[in-house]
């Protein structure tokens, strides 16, 4: 039996609740599902009965477990541990340079094989000191041309970097320093997973809790219509105090503002999740723009809504799995401005194409869940956490 310990975020607060860090060892208390709380973990949980049926024991910890005598040969540890530890020294590098990196020097010399998830949202971010300390590094989505990795980005991304240089952004704003090294690790890098395998089953903090004691993942579809009365849902938050990274959905919701604002089969800005919820599944169609990352929840959501997708063009990046199939599973748009302003009439008034976009997204996503599909994702997570 091969065997894996996943170090993963702590539900309790180190700083708001120190005293309950003892009871967080759960090596004993297994059939808790705090895996469940974080979202990335949520479909290794879920199939842990067909992992040990595969050959491969799971066992998830956290944080204060993190210098444990009898750890696994194999250890994977997510990078959002470092929220639990961050305040300790105030920011990112710091907590990394005083905590992270000698936890990892540590365990090489305990574990024959270390893995990091790195669970960042976008393609671009890289926790650059890690990567030398461990055996593999995974994210959820690589852009595709490894090479661009090496170039310093306005806001770390690629997204950002070209609105930043095509529109003339913050001119004093620093580029992040390029990964330049990339190629000595390209073969440590690797895909995860992505967001279509988070759970969407609950709508409110109750119903996630209940949800959370179930491995029963029943999805409720809701039928691509034509017929549907909203012609489009672009239902987000929009903020001024991030800068480059809002700067595209900012600029695409002022955009439908200003063209369907009036109009009352159009929903547009921020609405409570109940209604957003309900707008979706009434709606022909859903703008989901980037956010912290390319890759949002929306995406999925929209799936399960039957509404046709709508997404700043995605053919820069690779994650798994791929349901960004342009003008099949999902309606491109450029990331120019400029071209939105008549872009958007064009799709609204291909009634053909947004019904067969809607279907097939759905169809994608729905396998996913299926007994096939999540073998597949068995048989992936095996792959990529088995020593080569």
């Amino acid at each position: 039996m091969f065997k894996i310990d996943l170090i993963i975020p702590s539900l309790i607060s180190y700083q708001k609740y120190p005293k309950l860090q003892k009871f967080q060892k759960f090596q004993k208390f297994q059939h808790i599902p705090f895996p469940f709380w974080s979202g990335n973990w949520f479909p290794v949980w879920l199939n842990l009965k067909t992992f040990k049926n595969m050959g491969l024991k799971i066992r998830f910890l956290n944080f204060t477990n993190l210098h444990n005598k009898k750890l696994s040969k194999t250890v994977g540890i997510d990078s959002r541990i470092i929220n639990n530890l961050i305040f300790k020294y105030g920011y990112l590098n710091e907590t990394q340079k005083k905590e992270i990196i000698p936890l990892l020097d540590h365990l090489r010399k305990k574990v024959d094989y270390l893995l990091y998830f790195d669970n960042s949202d976008s393609t671009g971010h890289f926790h650059y000191d890690i990567i030398p300390y461990v055996d593999k590094y995974f994210k959820k989505q690589l852009l595709k041309d490894r090479e661009i990795y090496k170039k310093p980005l306005y806001g770390k991304r690629l997204f950002t970097d070209y609105y930043a240089r095509n529109y003339s952004l913050d001119a004093n704003l620093e580029s992040k320093k390029g990964f330049e090294s990339i190629s000595i690790f390209k073969n440590k890098i690797d895909l995860s997973w992505n967001f279509a395998f988070k759970d969407y089953r609950y709508s409110n903090l109750l119903t996630r809790i209940l949800y959370g004691f179930s491995r029963n993942v029943n999805l409720k579809y809701y039928k691509p219509n034509i017929n549907r009365k909203t012609i489009l849902a672009a239902n987000y938050t929009i903020k001024s105090s991030y800068g480059l990274i809002y700067f595209q959905r900012n600029q695409l919701l002022k955009t439908l503002k200003e063209r369907y604002n009036s109009n009352k089969n159009f929903s547009l800005g921020k609405i409570p999740k109940k209604n957003y919820l309900r707008t979706m599944r009434t709606s022909k169609t859903v703008v989901s723009p980037y956010g912290w990352g390319e890759i949002c929840y929306r995406d999925f959501e929209s799936y399960i809504a039957g509404a046709a997708l709508i997404k700043p063009d995605m053919d820069h990046l690779e994650t798994w799995p791929n349901l960004y199939k342009k003008n099949e599973t999902y309606i491109s748009i450029p990331w120019k401005l400029e071209d939105w302003v008549d872009i958007f009439p064009e799709i609204l008034a291909d009634s053909k194409l947004l019904l067969e976009v809607a279907k097939n997204g759905q169809e994608s996503y729905k396998k996913l869940w299926t007994r096939e599909g999540r073998t597949k994702f068995c048989e992936h997570f095996i792959e990529i956490i088995t020593p080569k």
